[in-house]
Order: C-alpha cells, then sequence, then structure tokens
C-alpha cells in the first residue's frame, strides 16, 4: 500500500525552490488500553466538568485561556490566535548548513521523509546528492498551521528527511540532573569499563534485533484470552438524538392494522367492570392514608 501524504512543503535556500511531500517516517507501536466500566464492560465516556458550577458543560461554552501565573488568565478568540499565525505556510526556509554531528539527537522531535514532486525532481535529486556528498545537513523554519518549527533536513536513503526540533528553551539543562562528576573513578575500574565496552561494541546499528517484549507479551496473553472465550462484548449503547412520542406510536401501529377511530376509543376504555373496580379500590386506599390534621378536624364535625 502506497504511503499517504500528511503535507506538503516548499523547500527554498537562496532563489532554489523544491516542492516536496511529507510522509511520517515512524509510528509507535506500544500497545495501549480502553478504560471500561467493570460493572458492565462498557467504555467509558469522558466529558468537560466545571467544578464551580458542578456540572457537565458543552464544547460551545469553552474559551482559550493562557496561564500568566498560578490560577490568572488571561483568555483569547479564536480570532485574535489567527491574527498572531505565521503568514508563510509550508514554506520550509533553510538558513544554514552544517555537519550532522553538531546537532545532539536530545533536541529531536519528530520525523518525516520529504517526498519529490515530479515537476521538481531533478531539483530534489541535486539537493540530496549535494548534501551528501559534502556531508551536511541544513537548518532551517517549517511554517505549518500558522506555527513555525524549528527543523533540520539530511540525506537518508536516497532521498531527504526532515525532523522537527525543540527549541532551546524546551530542552532541560542537564546541570538540573545530578551527575556525580565528583565521585573518583580509579584508573584500574576505568580499563575494565572499556574493555567491556570493546567487546559489546558493533560496526553498525541493526534495529531489527530488538523488540517491544512487552508488547509481544500482551498479544500473546490477548489470544489465549480469545482462544478461552474470555472475550466480553461491549453493551450496545442507546441510541442519541431520537426521542419516540410513545402514543403517536401506538396510534400508527394501530391505524397501520386498520383499526378506526370507533375501535380505537373502544379499546382504550377498559370495561365498566374495570371501571368499578378501579374506583373502588381508589375509595379504598383513600380511606386508609392518613389526613392532615385540618382535614381530620373537618370530618369530625
Amino acid at each position: 500500500m502506497p504511503a499517504r501524504s500528511v503535507g506538503n512543503g516548499n523547500i527554498s535556500f537562496g532563489l532554489v525552490s523544491i516542492p516536496v511531500k511529507l510522509f511520517t517516517a515512524t509510528r509507535s507501536r506500544s500497545v495501549s488500553f480502553n478504560l471500561l466500566h467493570a460493572k458492565d464492560q462498557s467504555r467509558i465516556q469522558q466529558k468537560i466538568y466545571c467544578p464551580v458550577d458542578d456540572a457537565i458543560i458543552d464544547r460551545s461554552e469553552l474559551v482559550r485561556g493562557f496561564e500568566i501565573e498560578k490560577g490568572r488568565y488571561v483568555t483569547f478568540t479564536d480570532e485574535e490566535l489567527k491574527a498572531l499565525e505565521a503568514r508563510n505556510e509550508h514554506a520550509i526556509e533553510i538558513t544554514e548548513f552544517l555537519p550532522l554531528e553538531q546537532v545532539d539527537p536530545i533536541y529531536y522531535e519528530e520525523s518525516f521523509y520529504l517526498g519529490a514532486e515530479p515537476i521538481a525532481g531533478k531539483a530534489y535529486r541535486l539537493l540530496a546528492d549535494a548534501m551528501k556528498q559534502t556531508g551536511r545537513v541544513a537548518l532551517g523554519t517549517y511554517t505549518m498551521r500558522g506555527k513555525e518549527h524549528l527543523v533540520l533536513i539530511r540525506p537518508y536513503g536516497e532521498g531527504l528527511m526532515m525532523h522537527n526540533l525543540y527549541y532551546a528553551d524546551e530542552v532541560r539543562p542537564a546541570e538540573d540532573v545530578d551527575q556525580a562528576g565528583k565521585e573518583p573513578v580509579k584508573e584500574a575500574e576505568l580499563t575494565l569499563a572499556k574493555r567491556l565496552i570493546d567487546e559489546l561494541t558493533h560496526e553498525k546499528f541493526e534495529p531489527t534485533k530488538y523488540h517491544d517484549n512487552f508488547r509481544a507479551r500482551v498479544l500473546e496473553a490477548a489470544e489465549r484470552k480469545v482462544a478461552g472465550q474470555e472475550v466480553t462484548e461491549a453493551p450496545a449503547e442507546a441510541r442519541r438524538g431520537q426521542v419516540i412520542d410513545l402514543m403517536a406510536a401506538l396510534k400508527a401501529s394501530l391505524e397501520k392494522r386498520g383499526v378506526g377511530s370507533d375501535q380505537k376509543a373502544a379499546a382504550a376504555a377498559p370495561p365498566e367492570e374495570e371501571k368499578a373496580a378501579v374506583g373502588e379500590s381508589r375509595r379504598r386506599v383513600r380511606s386508609r392514608s392518613p389526613q392532615p390534621a385540618g382535614r381530620r378536624a373537618a370530618a369530625k364535625k
């Protein structure tokens, strides 16, 4: 099945412009679970709750708030946010080239294959080959949905790949973490550690050697449960937005069966014996029911 494009862009550097398509390069295969109500195995729904009103509210009642300090917000309308968006949509503007090793992997966020557009195949091929032969990658910005992303473009396979990068202020300083910098290390210990590293060193990264063992165990356990008939069926959810007028439905059913208005009235009216029985039952209930003090006094008089 051919890959499906998730977006497009236009690489520009100097006077060169290369239109490209974006394709997701990675996907998570981690197992995930739905939350069910233990009582009836139905899937739960998330609601928007207001603790002040103690009520579930509709999305139409929401506004966007930016927290300026704990518990204090300024609100923005959709129009105000739209006015703040970048205008150069889908532009991938290269600002500099540099060696790949100069960009630490901690900055990598998301990866995309860049596919060549048929009308710009030659320019695409030229950029990919030139970057591969010079051993350089490109840094720049990519504007999508009004937001500017810091990106890195590098040769990959026969083409190009783009990585979204974190901005510098989004990466936590390493100094915030205890890195045991003052712990003494003996030379003999260091020699043994380096020898062990040499023994475990390989020349090439082979990702196919590694697998998500937790995912495999969950899938195996799920298959065993299916084989053992341990599968629960979620109850059918009530259909929403359809209010049935019961009386109208009954009348329509009678009319469909050819019952006339007189027959319907006769069918709806209870027999005389039943009327009498119902009246006697109501009188007995009233006589047994306790009466308010005012009514009891009036009865005695």
